[in-house]
């Protein structure tokens, strides 16, 4: 794929991280809620979230999961990411990605990086299924 379409995908993912919704398994059951990911130039996405949430265990019990980013209030540019999701406990890694947020993690974590309750989830890449617009047609991304 080329570099220009993976910047596109981030740049869609960075514009509609607020209106992004996270997909896990709860047994047999879907459970979809809003998240706000943290995305880098590379394609790699972060979700912060307290480590006691539901959405952690469900993602201990099974990593699968679907991530869709989708450009309101039409929904006209999207990326729907499937992957797996890993708990991510080592603090250098949540110290750099809690400085990349670009929202206030301390008003959920007033103690930082180091608190108890935060945790970070590594979502990794298996297929994204993106648009810029409805009219563009749906484009696939697989990592090498």
């Amino acid at each position: 794929m080329a570099v220009a379409d993976v910047e596109k995908i981030v740049e869609i993912m960075r514009r509609c991280c607020l209106h992004a919704y996270l997909a896990t398994c709860d047994g047999d059951h879907p459970r979809i809620r809003p998240v706000s990911p943290i995305v880098e130039d590379d394609l790699s996405i972060w979700i912060t979230t307290y480590r006691s949430s539901r959405k952690v265990r469900q993602i201990e019990d099974n990593p699968k999961v679907c991530l869709a980013f989708v450009e309101q209030p039409r929904g006209d540019s999207a990326a729907v990411v499937e992957g797996e999701a890993m708990v991510i406990e080592d603090t250098s890694a949540k110290g750099r990605v809690w400085n990349l947020a670009g929202f206030d993690l301390k008003e959920h974590f007033p103690d930082g990086p180091d608190s108890e309750e935060f945790c970070l989830l590594r979502i990794v890449v298996r297929r994204i299924e993106w648009r810029e617009g409805w009219t563009s047609g749906t484009k696939v991304y697989e990592p090498a």
